[in-house]
């Protein structure tokens, strides 16, 4: 079933679809939080501390891009893990995946933070719960339109942020961007990784393989190009941001408050909403157009209940879409404080890449052909050279988050994780009962776009 229903995909999306769905990915709240936080650790490098976490997520992705150039294909992450790996190992980072999803509720409580105060007719919590149900039912009308709608948002978006910088441009003084390292390189360094937060989410895009004209070349060239048009973007508003008021007077603060020193009242109301605002809903809508693929796949591997991965038809896996729904509105009608649980869900979203990164390495030798063909390939030396920085990586950026964490916190981070690798072994041999082999389901490569069968002794 999962061969079949994979290459009835339908490639709707083009170059420009996924460049926007990146680029909407890869925007989020976090730059206007983060900038301030980061001016404060470096000051005026700011600027050149976005550019250089740009080039660190380029590195990091090196391996999803090889993987998603050698063997595109749906809900890639869970793909690579039970392929390249086994049905265990895909079903853990499927459960994890599962666990971060809680942002879903984060992202539209932060964008009810930016329109209750221009709009008190609803709370908070009340416009984020409008917001995900409205993107809930963009995506029910199937990929094309939600695609479309990403389009336009992220087209309001960057005019927003256009608008920020391009009101400080003439007010520039060059005399505030000295000394540029006042935190010396130590504090450049730490900004660079935080702002890798910021400018990463570029690579989530290769779940849409399967739905993607030519993906293996597609696939890599957008990763590349919209995370580098973002790291330019996040370089001219942070050069906004202290270049026409002392740095030291943004320091942990919103891009709100330096805004204030040169945008009139009409371009600050249309930054908060086309700005802060909207650059919460391109990522909202990228999730939910992204994060159900890996548990369609999921599905049609008996993994989880076949039905989940049913589409409706425009082509939505809508009952995937209404768990979404639940888990994003739900916290938000309990009207629960997600201010540590963020934290916690990020280091969520960060944990699949740590096994997905090791199962990138097997792709030669369990896929040769499919490798040879690849646009993008590395030899053995820098396909593990790479492998050891994306691990370093993500291993200093769960660390940094996962400082100021409560115990608690942890412990459910962990029990969490230990369920995921509980689920699997279960469910294995409830199917067993019923004639089902789930590590046969589990490992076909069929499912994988235009491949082949992997060699035996890999």
């Amino acid at each position: 079933m999962g061969a079949a229903a994979a290459h009835d995909l339908k490639r709707v999306l083009t170059f420009r679809d996924l460049f926007f769905i990146a680029v909407g990915q890869i925007i989020g709240a976090g730059v206007v939080a983060l900038t301030g936080v980061a001016i404060g650790m470096t000051g005026p490098s700011v600027v050149l501390a976005f550019l250089c976490a740009s080039v660190l997520v380029l590195i990091v992705s090196v391996l999803i891009m090889v993987a998603g150039a050698a063997l595109p294909t749906v809900g890639a992450y869970y793909v690579w893990s039970s392929r390249l790996g086994n049905g265990w190992l895909g079903s853990a980072v499927l459960m994890l995946i599962l666990l971060a999803s809680i942002t879903l509720s984060l992202y539209g409580s932060s964008f009810g933070l930016y329109l209750h105060p221009l709009f008190p007719a609803l709370s908070a919590n009340a416009w984020g719960i409008v917001l995900i149900v409205l993107l809930f039912l963009a995506n029910l009308l199937g990929l094309r339109i939600a695609a479309g709608l990403q389009v336009a948002l992220v087209l309001i978006l960057l005019s927003a942020l256009s608008l920020y910088a391009g009101f400080a441009m003439p007010r520039i003084d060059a005399s505030l961007l000295t000394p540029a390292f006042p935190k010396g390189v130590v504090g450049f360094l730490s900004a660079v990784f935080l702002l890798k937060f910021a400018t990463g989410g570029a690579y989530l895009l290769v779940s849409l393989g399967g739905e993607t004209r030519n993906p293996a070349r597609t696939i890599p060239l957008v990763i590349v190009s919209a995370t580098l048009a973002v790291g330019v973007v996040y370089g001219f508003v942070a050069l906004a941001s202290v270049g026409v008021s002392p740095w030291q007077q943004m320091v942990d603060q919103p891009l709100t408050v330096a805004g204030e020193a040169f945008l009139p009242g009409w371009a600050m109301t249309y930054f908060l909403i086309g700005g802060a605002g909207l650059a919460i809903c391109t990522t909202l809508n990228a999730q939910f157009i992204q994060l159900p693929r890996n548990f369609m796949v999921a599905a049609w591997d008996n993994l989880i209940p076949a039905w989940v991965g049913a589409q409706n038809r425009h082509g939505a896996p809508h009952w995937i879409l209404c768990v979404m729904l639940a888990v994003g509105v739900v916290p938000l009608l309990a009207d629960l404080d997600f201010g540590v649980i963020a934290r916690a869900a990020t280091i969520s979203a960060m944990l699949p890449a740590l096994f997905v990164f090791w199962a990138v390495t097997r792709i030669p030798a369990k896929f040769p052909a499919e490798y040879d063909r690849s646009m993008l390939k590395l030899n053995r030396f820098w396909l593990w050279a790479f492998f050891g920085v994306s691990e370093l990586a993500s291993v200093v950026g769960i660390f940094l988050l996962a400082r100021e964490l409560p115990r608690g916190l942890v412990l459910t981070l962990a029990v969490s994780f230990a369920v995921a690798l509980a689920y699997y072994p279960a469910r294995r041999r409830y199917l067993a009962g019923r004639g089902i082999d789930l590590d046969a389901l589990a490992s076909d490569p069929a499912v994988l776009v235009g491949s082949a069968r992997p060699r035996p002794d890999a």
